[in-house]
């Protein structure tokens, strides 16, 4: 059931589409720290923040600490990074 429940938390986390737009956005980009993201996206931190929460809460993103600032990338060690990259590459394609 741990694993349901893990798959559960991830399929929740892709289910909004401004998250996976941050996705998108590392998945072209590769690591970025949160002031990046934010003016990419022109929304405000806190707002990003809580969607970057989320997905790493749901292992799909790596958060790496530097000082004061916060870099997000894909986690490529998530059992769904195969499927993530996949559905990812498909969008990009396509756009």
């Amino acid at each position: 059931m741990e694993l349901l429940n893990q798959y559960v938390q991830q399929f929740n986390a892709l289910a909004d589409e401004f998250r996976l737009k941050i996705l998108l956005y590392l998945y072209l980009h590769g690591e970025q720290c949160v002031c990046e993201i934010c003016d990419y996206f022109k929304i405000g931190q806190s707002n990003i923040s809580y969607h970057l929460k989320v997905l790493c809460e749901a292992n799909l993103l790596q958060k790496r600490q530097v000082a004061v600032w916060n870099y997000y990338s894909l986690n490529k060690s998530s059992n769904m990074y195969p499927l993530l990259t996949n559905l990812l590459q498909k969008i990009k394609v396509k756009d």
